[in-house]
């Protein structure tokens, strides 16, 4: 869906200055998530961190962020519907392809209650397959490198630290840098589940997308749509 296609020239020089402006290059919106964990920004976690850092990476103002997904500031699970629904995004199945600048949006859930969560892929996935466990037979592990602004640490694994844990206290409700594990088909590369937490705790229940729908997904609003 491209809702700039109904954009008149008047609202389309307004709204994004595409005659002027060259295309963003890619990493935009993770180094502006990362400029948000720098300067402990306090964004309100999950979607409305990941909305900000994208306004920020585009110059958004709030009226062209809801001329885009129709909110200012999207939840989750809006931003789940958004990609789903292919509104300048294009998802991302395969672990070949998972890349810096892409997000991982994990849907809300009525049962049990779960709100949902989205971050910022800031760098190329890891294999952990050799290290970690649970293991699960057929797949193989990865640490994902994210930014993301939560109230939940992503584990305490010291190779795969949560930026936000500072002399053994966690602060939550801040943006931070974190990894979360993603589990591949071994033999066609093909994203089966996720899981909060590298650190073998609590945190790492694994989920599959009927019990915690989730995509990643790349972003292809460009001024030159």
């Amino acid at each position: 869906m491209n809702r700039l296609g109904f954009f008149g020239a008047a609202a389309v020089a307004s709204v994004l200055c595409f005659s002027s402006a060259p295309a963003l290059a890619a990493g935009d919106v993770s180094g502006a998530a990362l400029d948000l964990v720098v300067a402990g920004t306090n964004t309100g976690n999950g979607g409305a961190f990941v909305t900000k850092a994208i306004k920020d990476a585009y110059d958004l103002t709030d009226a062209e962020c809801k001329y885009l997904w129709n909110s200012a500031s999207l939840s989750s699970a809006k931003w789940y519907d958004e990609v789903v629904e292919g509104t300048y995004f294009v998802e991302i199945t395969h672990i070949a392809d998972v890349a810096v600048d892409q997000l991982l949006v994990i849907d809300a859930v009525a049962s049990p209650a779960y709100a949902g969560h989205t971050v910022v892929i800031t760098g190329a996935p890891i294999d952990i397959t050799a290290e970690y466990t649970p293991a699960i037979p057929g797949t193989k592990q990865w640490a994902l490198p994210i930014a993301d602004s939560t109230g939940s640490e992503h584990g305490q694994n010291a190779s795969y630290p949560d930026s936000r844990r500072v002399g053994g206290v966690f602060t939550g409700g801040l943006p931070g840098t974190a990894y979360m594990r993603l589990f591949s088909d071994a033999d066609t590369g093909e994203i089966l589940y996720y899981s909060w937490s590298v650190a073998n705790t609590s945190l790492s229940v694994v989920y599959d997308k009927s019990e915690r729908p989730f995509v990643i997904a790349e972003l292809t609003l460009s001024y030159e749509d």
